[in-house]
């Protein structure tokens, strides 16, 4: 943010960092100490008195002492507050990190987080500490190492996953971002992470408890059966997952019968008007015909609703089921 105090901005606001200039300057602050003194020795010499010139001095020291305690003050309360806010940003920096540096863009280390110096004793003892000389250091693969080089020179943002040796001579698979820093610019920050292979579709299914659990559906099935309504559940390609006792008593099977004989929605379902055909997972709310186990059909309105994951992927669809007891229904209120 532009600050009127600073006195080397332009008008166009076109550098992103600006060095403060304090007012007043040490020169100024000698010229002021030395003009005084000059009039302190001249006023003295004037009327004789060295009692007043006595007096003027300690004046004159009095102030000086007094300016240089409060900026010797002022400057105690900066470094600390410096020193909390350097430790804050470190700490906030490294959450979820193994090791996080800052470079220039030509390569020099001008920032070690506390996990870097622990993962790397020996090269922080270097006199001379540049990302090509960690990299060398750590023994990474010249094809990652060009990689990251191109990213820096480029100034752009990218994330490389690379082995790294770190002390004791163990191999750790890092993955790193190179993140551009807007302001000041010239600045990247290198924020390394462990490597954690991703699990396979197969592994996901299995080890995932399902989004609907058993208990979930029974308790959510014994408040239907109170309302006498009926419910059913049906997975992406159409298959009946679950059906509750309301709705099989309507049709003729027996608890736990349609699930068990893997019924599809177009085995019991029909729909009717100008939409008619084979229900399918999805949105749908009206009039349908399901098909009775013993024959004939039973009239019901439906308000079929699709099911969607965390990431937007259709899981299937549910729908609450309302038996029509007379002709003039179409009329029927929502039912959710």
């Amino acid at each position: 943010m532009p600050r009127y105090s600073d006195m080397d901005i332009n008008a166009s606001g076109a550098r992103d960092f600006v060095m403060r200039k304090r007012r007043p300057t040490v020169p100024q602050l000698l010229m002021v100490f030395t003009m005084a003194l000059v009039v302190s020795i001249s006023l003295t010499v004037a009327v004789m008195d060295k009692i007043m010139l006595g007096v003027l001095l300690v004046i004159l020291f009095g102030s000086i002492g007094w300016y240089v305690i409060v900026q010797l003050q002022r400057s105690r309360d900066i470094v600390l507050t410096t020193e909390f806010q350097n430790a804050l940003f470190a700490s906030a920096l490294g959450i979820n990190n193994k090791f996080c540096i800052i470079i220039k863009r030509d390569g020099n280390i001008v920032y070690l987080d506390r996990s870097f110096q622990d993962m790397f004793p020996d090269f922080i003892k270097l006199a001379r500490r540049t990302v090509d000389i960690l990299l060398e250091y750590g023994r990474v693969s010249r094809e990652h190492s060009d990689k990251i080089y191109r990213a820096i020179e480029h100034g752009v943002y990218d994330k490389v996953i690379f082995d790294i040796r770190t002390a004791g001579g163990e191999f750790h698979k890092i993955v790193m971002s190179i993140e551009p820093i807007m302001r000041p610019s010239g600045f990247i920050l290198l924020r390394g992470r462990e490597f954690v292979q991703h699990r396979t579709d197969v592994g996901l299914e299995a080890s995932t408890p399902p989004v609907i659990s058993k208990s979930t559906i029974a308790l959510f099935s014994h408040v239907m059966d109170s309302m006498n309504m009926g419910i059913y559940m049906a997975g992406p390609a159409g298959n009946i997952i679950y059906a509750n006792p309301v709705l099989e008593q309507w049709l003729g099977y027996g608890d736990g019968e349609i699930a068990a004989r893997s019924l599809s929605l177009q085995d019991i379902v029909q729909t009717s008007g100008d939409r008619a055909g084979t229900i399918e997972p999805g949105d749908y709310e009206g009039n349908v015909a399901m098909q009775k186990k013993p024959g004939g059909t039973v009239t019901t309105f439906v308000n079929q609703k699709i099911m969607r994951d965390e990431q937007g992927k259709i899981m299937g669809c549910t729908a609450l089921v309302h038996n029509i007891t007379r002709p003039a229904t179409d009329a029927k209120a929502k039912l959710w």
